[in-house]
């Protein structure tokens, strides 16, 4: 070896060295067949091990180190050097912990010598199929080497250096043996020792002489993941568990082996046409055939399934797909033979499989459906009841939890999924009806708030008190988004809130306060809340606090869904969806809120169905904001409450941090003060009579009665919701073109009548002279879209006194309108269409007119 060459294979032990080793880990180096013997030596030095193993490279057969770490103590053996004759080596019990899973790939050939390149590929080919099928079970990439004549595949592990790991290790490898080695090539079953030692990287293979056919090669790493992750023991024994156990000795057999002496089974085989990969022998005395096809499912061409003929005439065929976890040779015969019948087979039918195992153990659930045909469980964890569908992943994991606790053993996904459909049907059949809410809901005249927590608590709110809940009815369902609310002080006061918001306005502050106690009762249509206000305004923090005192969520601001169905989604996963920063609304989509304003569902396929429907129930406190008001299309404006929020001047802005310590250390008042509100308003509510309601007629009756109870009155609570809503109406109408239009023509004139199509005529004429734009979709182009058009705004131009009948008058349709009073609305720019902004030097006034300016009706 040249020197050269000398400082190569020093700086490839180095390397390799680093990549399986942890700084400073003590390994024993182990050179054997020397003619000092075996040469050993303790190392944490890892330049004096390569300078040690240079010395040997080449001229031994192989060069070795011990794969798991040495305890620390062993150093003082030989530290960094090496001895000859050594009386000691590395014991299993001498090592610390098992950090690596080993799989060695070793060509069948004879003793002592070199393999081909042939046999060489081959062992590479294997260990790459095996990579493959690891890596579908969700195991993460190996460390790939070339072991000189065959393969390694080395898997980073965390276990415990005792028996139990050690048979674990031990029957993961035999499961890889027996279910893929063959004729050419072997996985290696003996390597699952502690204390195993493993080639030295970097040095030659050396076994018999070099030849060509049979050369000498270098050992090496050839691939090594960035970020190794660590196979779990849940993998292992999943691995573990597809090594099939039966006895072979003697004449008795597993339960899953029949003994049949005479039997002959490769005719059997060669009769039936089964699809054999590879025969070869396993273990001791028994004869392996491994299939192409499974018998039972022919998509499992993975080689999954086999059939194993022991010496004392046994026979054992499987499948380790969880889907055939029930197969075996007698229903192998059965499916080929139907008189098959023996009375063996007949015991093995009558034991408990584990799909019935599952449906007992989950006999302490309470099954049942919710009024929109969703299973739900009600069990019983860690001394509270929870609330769980039946599909999700949470139920699942108590189902297995049940099953493991009595079995000790995992249940197959197949298994499962029967259970499930049975446990769905008892939901459907056998259950009650449950109708579960997110957040607030009514029973028996009593209101019930969920707080969200690990205790399943909830809030009972009744006339003038609160309590919380232990042991709640069943009510309630949750989703991953939901967080839990804080214990609240029913003693506290909700205008606390308002040292967090900054709302001026008092009569915003009057609406906001009472909007947000309304939150809290279910069954009733629900006003949207609109923050607008320029940038620098706290819009996105104000909904986020009011969002946290109602519905508290890991997520509480939600972009806007580009399609419907998501929009549904979220709207039906969040009680109080809050959609942030907005340009605009979609007329659809502005449709969808209303529905879920007041109260309404919505429909769509079921995943995976041609037929079925999901129904989607929706009512809820729907919240937006956005520089502009975002809302245009009247029916949405008819539910909104808009409040207006001014920039925060920068000498009174606050670090986020600051605002959210302050508004904790509050929280629990607020929350506790909102609920002792509705507790309060409940005793009033039902004594309240108003004279007129508007279309939000119970959000109006209710913010009457909260207002009382606060000490701002319900009337003054009317006037503030009757300014908002005149306000409302005026941006309904001044965003609505037909609407705008139609002020325009009354605005001089008591009446006007005529046909439908030459109102519309009409219309053009006045919106061409007052500069409403007409070029946008929602204008008409057609009488009898006009028609559809002042419908949509009837009751906003009702409530500035203009009315309209349109009657069939032979053949057309005839429209009359009237004004009375002198209320009607003056036209004036949609906000943030049209914005003043100054004035110059000379006092003229700067217009700035926004880029989507023609897409909105107005001036």
């Amino acid at each position: 070896m040249t020197s050269t060459e000398a400082k190569t294979t020093e700086k490839m032990i180095m390397e390799f060295l680093s990549m399986l080793k942890r700084y400073g880990e003590v390994t024993e180096l182990r050179i054997l067949k020397t003619a000092k013997g075996t040469v050993s030596g303790y190392f944490n030095d890892y330049q004096e091990l390569a300078d040690v193993a240079r010395e040997y490279d080449g001229k031994v057969p192989a060069i070795y180190f011990t794969l798991n770490s040495v305890k620390h103590d062993l150093l003082s053996r030989a530290a960094n050097r090496a001895v000859h004759r050594a009386k000691y080596t590395t014991t299993d019990a001498d090592i610390e912990c098992r950090r690596w899973l080993p799989i060695d790939f070793d060509p069948v050939r004879t003793a002592g010598i070199s393999s081909t390149d042939e046999e060489h590929n081959a062992a590479h080919t294997m260990a790459k199929e095996i990579q493959t099928f690891l890596k579908d079970r969700g195991w993460c990439d190996p460390v790939f080497a070339d072991s000189g004549n065959g393969a390694h595949l080395l898997y980073p592990i965390n276990l415990p250096n005792d028996a139990e790991s050690t048979q674990l290790i031990k029957q993961a490898l035999e499961a890889l043996d027996f279910q893929f080695s063959n004729e050419s090539v072997n996985v290696d079953r003996s390597v699952f020792n502690a204390a195993r030692i493993w080639k030295l990287y970097g040095t030659m293979a050396c076994k018999g002489d070099h030849t060509d056919e049979r050369p000498h090669r270098l050992s090496q790493i050839l691939s090594c993941p960035e970020e190794p992750k660590e196979v779990s023991v849940e993998q292992l024994k999943e691995l573990a568990a597809l090594c099939p156990t039966m006895q072979t000795k003697g004449k008795s057999t597993s339960k899953k082996s029949n003994i049949e002496e005479g039997f002959k089974l490769e005719e059997f085989i060669e009769e039936h046409e089964l699809d054999v990969a590879f025969s070869a022998p396993w273990q001791k005395d028994a004869t392996k055939y491994v299939l192409s096809t499974c018998p039972w499912n022919e998509n499992h061409t993975n080689k999954s399934a086999f059939i194993i003929q022991f010496a004392n005439g046994g026979i054992a065929a499987g499948c380790h797909h969880n889907s055939c976890s029930e197969e075996n040779w007698h229903t192998l015969r059965k499916r080929f033979e139907p008189n098959y019948n023996p009375s063996s087979y007949n015991e093995e039918s009558k034991k408990e499989s584990q799909a019935d195992i599952l449906i007992r153990v989950s006999d302490e659930a309470e099954f049942f459906q919710n009024d929109l045909d969703e299973a739900f469980a009600a069990v019983n964890i860690n001394g509270h009841r929870e609330v769980i569908k039946v599909k999700s992943k949470k139920f699942k994991m108590w189902l297995t939890k049940q099953y493991y606790d009595t079995t000790k053993k995992a249940p197959t996904s197949d298994a499962m999924n029967q259970a499930l459909g049975v446990m769905e049907m008892k939901a459907a059949f056998e259950g009650d009806e449950h109708r579960l809410q997110l957040r607030v809901t009514e029973k028996d005249g009593a209101f019930y708030y969920d707080l969200a927590n690990e205790e399943w608590e909830v809030v009972k709110v009744e006339p003038r008190s609160c309590q919380v809940l232990k042991d709640a009815p069943i009510l309630f369902t949750r989703n991953k988004n939901m967080k839990a609310q804080v214990l609240p002080d029913f003693a506290g006061d909700l205008k606390l809130l308002l040292n967090h918001i900054r709302i001026k306005n008092e009569d915003d502050q009057i609406l906001y306060l009472t909007y947000l106690v309304t939150c809290l009762i279910p069954s009733i249509p629900h006003a949207v809340l609109v923050f607008s206000g320029e940038k620098g305004a706290s819009k996105s923090t104000s909904m986020r606090l009011t969002r946290q005192v109602v519905d508290p969520a890991v997520q509480d601001l939600l972009t806007m869904p580009n399609s419907l169905q998501d929009l549904a989604l979220s709207l039906a996963n969040n009680y109080m969806p809050s959609f942030d920063n907005l340009d605009g609304l979609s007329a659809e989509k502005s449709d969808l809120l209303c529905i879920a304003s007041t109260g309404g569902g919505f429909s769509k396929r079921t995943l995976f169905t041609d037929d079925d429907e999901t129904l989607l129930d929706l009512r809820r406190c729907v919240g937006l904001t956005g520089i502009n008001v975002v809302v245009t299309r009247a029916d949405l404006i008819d539910r909104s409450i808009i409040i207006e929020l001014d920039r925060i001047p920068e000498d009174e802005r606050k670090e986020e941090r600051d605002v959210w310590d302050a508004f904790e250390k509050d929280r629990a008042r607020i929350v506790g003060g909102a609920l002792q509100a509705l507790a309060n308003a409940m005793t009033i509510y039902p004594k309240i009579k108003l004279d007129k309601l508007p279309r939000m007629a119970d959000f109006t009756r209710w913010g009457y009665a909260i207002a009382e109870v606060l000490g701002y009155g319900g009337e003054r609570f009317l006037e503030a919701y009757r300014k908002n809503r005149n306000q409302s109406n005026e941006e309904a109408i001044s965003s609505h073109p037909v609407a705008a239009t139609v002020v325009a023509l009354m605005k001089d004139r008591q009446t006007w009548s005529g046909s439908v199509a030459s109102l519309l005529s009409e219309l053009e004429r006045v919106a061409e002279q007052e500069k409403i734009n007409t070029k946008v979709k929602t204008f008409p182009k057609a009488a009898h879209i006009l028609s559809r058009r002042l419908k949509e705004v009837k009751s906003n131009l009702e409530d500035v006194g203009i009315t309209f009948d349109i009657r069939h008058a032979g053949d057309s349709k005839k429209v009359s309108i009237k004004k009375s009073g002198s209320n009607v609305v003056p036209l004036r720019p949609q906000q943030g269409t049209l914005k003043l902004t100054g004035t110059d030097s000379n006092g003229a006034t700067d217009i700035e007119l926004s880029e989507d300016y023609d897409d909105f009706a107005g001036w």
